[in-house]
């Protein structure tokens, strides 16, 4: 069966978020569709000056709650390369909207975060020209997961159309094809700058889709769309969606009974998991310049030298230990402030002075002490000497600010804070969830 991709257009509120999402989980798991949630934190191509959403702290904020509370994978859009690895802290799938979907730097920074990327297929594009996207992306990443979407061409002013067969033109290039149903009947700067639609036409135009074979629907819901801050004239009513679902259950299994070979992509789908995986973890190690620290140099008049942390990570490595998972700092450093610092924090382990690949060994010798293995350590960092342990241990994360040769190790999470403003306490936060 399709997977949905389904939210608000833009996160209005924590409370719409979440009555949305609630919603749609409870029907999803009784129609038995997989659902990734959708919500946009700034709706940055708006036709004109107009409101664009909470912004992307409170944003990714409220989607994180959404994850972790609901257990709901997440997509949300992006819309400049520096917010890439940011969002994929929280976001499973990163979307590059339909007019950026020729973006180079965003496209490859999307990739880099190993994260499954959604591109939208630009209204001005012809599918067979989404080669170039998919090519960009796995430029970067070879083995990237790419899905692309159609969301209809422009069709003079104000007005798309949608060509069928560009979904399965599109479905030659391996990757699964997913119709945007919603944004497909707009009507873009229809009502005096502002995009108008026709949500009345959502159904039969995904009906269509379903029956030439698609992977995925997109589709943006609301409680009460005609007072939604973005796309209200399109988006689908939630309280109309279970009617519209059923019968695009019933038209899928129809058409991938007698044709399964043909829609489907050509590798298997791969949906991205619910939360990383965590419960085992019984040990987290942490570098100190950049990640317990903000990486600055501060030097008093008498020559001493001086660090600035931060107490929430302070507090954050003591909750750890209250709930037996023990703490570390392994650095390459060695100075007499960070031996005070680990003392009074109480930590269990503290190695100064390492270089050069040393920070694996002594990870391997701790874990040998507490009768453990790699898999069961976490371990944040933020430079390229912490790579080599960063791709041994089982939970790997580095702050936002991290190189972009640390943000790129495979299956890495990265968090929103960067070094020295909180990302070891978020870390600590998402250990304990």
């Amino acid at each position: 069966m399709f997977f949905l991709i389904a939210g608000p257009c833009a996160i209005e509120s924590e409370q719409l978020v979440f009555q949305t999402a609630e919603h749609l989980k409870e029907m999803c798991e009784r129609l038995g569709i997989r659902l990734i949630f959708k919500s946009s934190f700034d709706k940055a191509n708006r036709t004109s000056l107009s409101e664009r959403g909470v912004g992307m702290d409170e944003g990714l904020r409220i989607l994180r709650e959404v994850k972790e509370t609901l257990g709901l994978p997440i997509l949300t859009d992006v819309h400049e390369s520096w917010q890439c690895a940011e969002v994929a802290a929280v976001a499973d799938v990163l979307q590059i909207p339909a007019f950026l979907s020729r973006q180079t730097d965003l496209l490859q920074a999307a990739a880099r975060t190993g994260r499954i990327v959604n591109v939208k297929k630009g209204q001005f594009m012809a599918p067979w020209d989404m080669r170039g996207a998919i090519d960009k992306i796995r430029s970067q990443s070879p083995e990237a997961q790419v899905w692309l979407t159609e969301r209809g061409s422009s069709f003079g002013y104000g007005n798309l159309v949608v060509d069928m067969t560009s979904l399965v033109e599109m479905r030659q290039f391996g990757c699964p094809v997913i119709f945007d149903a919603t944004h497909s009947v707009q009507k873009p700067s229809s009502q005096a700058g502002i995009t108008g639609g026709n949500r009345a036409m959502v159904p039969h135009l995904m009906r269509a889709a379903l029956a030439v074979g698609v992977d995925g629907i997109f589709l943006e819901v609301h409680p009460d769309p005609d007072k939604a801050i973005s796309d209200a004239a399109n988006q689908v009513r939630l309280s109309d969606l279970e009617r519209i679902l059923t019968e695009a259950i019933a038209i899928d299994d129809a058409v991938k009974r007698g044709l399964n070979s043909e829609i489907s992509a050509e590798k298997p789908l791969q949906m991205p998991t619910e939360q990383p995986a965590r419960n085992h973890i019984r040990l987290l190690l942490t570098d100190v310049d950049g990640v317990l620290t903000d990486g600055g140099m501060y030097y008093a008049n008498s020559g001493d030298e001086l660090k600035r942390f931060n107490v929430k990570d302070g507090m954050g490595l003591q909750l750890l230990q209250k709930h037996g998972i023990k703490v570390g700092v392994i650095t390459s450093e060695n100075t007499r402030l960070m031996e005070n610092r680990a003392r009074k924090l109480g930590v269990d382990y503290i190695y100064q002075g390492k270089r050069d690949g040393g920070k694996l060994a002594i990870a391997q010798e701790i874990c040998e002490k507490e009768g453990i293995t790699l898999q069961d350590v976490a371990y944040i960092g933020d430079d390229v000497n912490c790579l080599e342990i960063l791709r041994a241990v089982g939970y790997a994360a580095c702050p936002s600010d991290a190189v972009p040769q640390v943000r790129a190790v495979e299956n890495i999470h990265i968090m929103t804070r960067q070094g020295g403003k909180g990302c070891v306490r978020e870390l600590c936060d998402i250990l304990l969830q």
